[in-house]
């Protein structure tokens, strides 16, 4: 039986009081078991990233329970149980890119952190890079060094939240080709926030349809396209009939809504 990295039962989270409170989420139910790479996409509002920050210890619910690798966030945020990548690097200009992977490390007071560092840098193609400070890095680029820093740890989880969303359409393909080389190499579980259906069918063993707000599960679609996947993937059918498949889940909801 796989490992169970994510469960999430009955999950709720309310902001404000009064007539000033939203229900960004309802009800929330979510099983991911080790090794999937999964992604959450609806429209915008309906609590995705909210999803994700609350499996990240970022916020807390307001009602339900959210466990990693068995524990609370809170306790596998602590025992360094998963990385995060947001939608921006937020990478520290004054420090090189060697630097900048080795921070969590610095924190954590870990010995040997530039090797470490390099060892990351050399998985996302970014070996000769280490000296070079941000400024001088594509958005692309940039961005790996930011999968590069999330990773030094080791984690069992990658949170990511709309990590190529700024990109242009050609970085972008390259940055998912990318991604799903390291999940194959490193075999960590992947939680990918994004907004654009086809990044998702590509992407995901899974993906997980959410409604509008407050937030709800209301589709999951197995994607079952061959790995590794590449060039060719994108212009299979069978790529663009989950495409369809997820496209059409989508527009259910917003017919309910």
């Amino acid at each position: 039986m796989s490992q169970l990295v994510v469960d999430a039962h009955s999950v709720g989270k309310v902001f404000g009081k009064g007539e000033g409170r939203v229900e960004a989420l309802r009800d929330i139910s979510m099983q991911i078991e080790a090794g999937e790479f999964v992604s959450l996409i609806g429209p915008s509002g309906c609590g995705k990233s909210t999803l994700l920050r609350l499996v990240g210890d970022l916020t807390t619910p307001t009602s339900g329970e959210i466990e990693i690798n068995g524990k609370p966030p809170r306790r596998a945020r602590l025992d360094r149980d998963y990385g995060i990548v947001f939608q921006k690097a937020t990478l520290l200009d004054w420090r090189t890119v060697r630097k900048n992977v080795e921070l969590p490390l610095e924190i954590m007071d870990v010995d040997d952190r530039a090797k470490i560092a390099d060892e990351m840098l050399s998985l996302v193609q970014l070996g000769d890079f280490g000296d070079h400070y941000p400024w001088q890095l594509s958005g692309g680029m940039q961005q790996r060094v930011a999968i590069a820093r999330a990773l030094t740890f080791n984690p069992s989880l990658l949170l990511m939240d709309e990590p190529f969303g700024a990109l242009d359409e050609m970085t972008r393909e390259l940055m998912q080709q990318e991604v799903l080389r390291i999940w194959h190499e490193t075999d960590t579980t992947v939680v990918f926030v994004t907004h654009s259906i086809p990044e998702a069918v590509f992407l995901s063993t899974r993906v997980v349809v959410m409604s509008p707000r407050p937030g709800r599960i209301s589709d999951v679609v197995e994607t079952n396209l061959p790995q590794p996947r590449d060039e060719d993937t994108r212009e299979a059918q069978a790529y663009y009939d989950k495409i369809t498949e997820v496209r059409e889940a989508l527009r259910r909801q917003e017919a309910r809504a």
